[in-house]
């Protein structure tokens, strides 16, 4: 998620913005990632296959958006690439599903692994 913070400058200064620009292109994430969680703590009630399956399309869609923007010049298109990525945060969905299916002895064992 992260591997974007060294070169975010960079990048913000080819797609034309100033270097305050990679503050955002930064913050997206997390804060897509703050809505999802919400969004996926509600909705893992009940199962936990399709939320995985839509967090995993919604991070490969963000990347490429992200990706696509360096050849349309778009920091709009980079920061929605960012923001879509977040929403495909699946660290809610993960921690919940190994709690939900391991013995409470072993759970804090197969979350640090």
């Amino acid at each position: 998620y992260y591997i974007v913070e060294p070169s975010s400058t960079t990048y913000v200064n080819a797609l034309g913005c100033s270097d305050a620009m990679s503050g955002l292109l930064i913050g997206a994430l997390p804060w897509a990632m703050l809505i999802s969680m919400i969004v996926y703590s509600y909705w893992t009630n009940y199962s936990f296959r399709k939320h995985i399956l839509i967090s995993g399309v919604l991070l490969i869609t963000g990347n490429i958006l992200y990706a696509l923007a360096y050849s349309y010049k778009s920091i709009y298109m980079a920061l929605a690439g960012r923001f879509i990525t977040g929403l495909g945060g699946t660290k809610v969905i993960n921690r919940r599903y190994v709690a939900d299916t391991t013995p409470l002895a072993i759970r804090t064992a197969v979350n640090a692994a």
